[in-house]
């Protein structure tokens, strides 16, 4: 659960980050900043939630068999993008929520679980594995085995 909390914060780093370059940019060419701020806002909101969902969802998948387990987070992805959409719906209808904005916030899902792993090498240097640390560990687990069988 320790690592479940690290890449938490990893990736609300990134989304933070994502978020205040898009609200930089979005306060010098939007006609209505609180509109634009709104919309960001609630799609940030929305990604928060969806990866707080996403995380539950995984940790309660391997408790089920295989088969179980595959039916359950196809589920609960469905749900989540159930859950998109209907975020969606309020800046299509009200004026004072910008719609481009608040795709921008749910994107913010996507965006910060990239940025994260940045963030996570310099947050917990010791707990954070890079794909060549594992590719190595591996290459040296098999070397170990062909040293033991001969």
């Amino acid at each position: 659960m320790e690592l479940v909390k690290k890449t938490f914060v990893g990736f609300l780093c990134g989304l933070f980050v994502y978020a205040l370059m898009v609200e930089l940019i979005g306060v010098f060419f939007s006609d209505d900043i609180i509109s634009y701020s709104l919309g960001l806002l609630i799609g940030v909101v929305a990604a928060i939630l969806l990866f707080t969902h996403m995380a539950w969802t995984l940790d309660k998948a391997l408790d089920y068999p295989e088969a179980g387990a595959t039916k359950y987070v196809r589920t609960q992805t469905f749900l989540r993008l159930l859950a998109m959409v209907i975020v969606m719906l309020p800046g299509l209808v009200i004026e004072k929520i910008q719609f481009i904005s608040l795709v921008l916030g749910l994107l913010g899902l996507k965006i910060g679980a990239l940025i994260a792993p940045f963030f996570l090498r310099r947050l917990y240097p010791d707990d954070f594995v890079t794909d060549e640390e594992t590719l190595s560990r591996v290459l040296e687990d098999d070397e170990d085995k062909e040293d033991n069988d001969n």
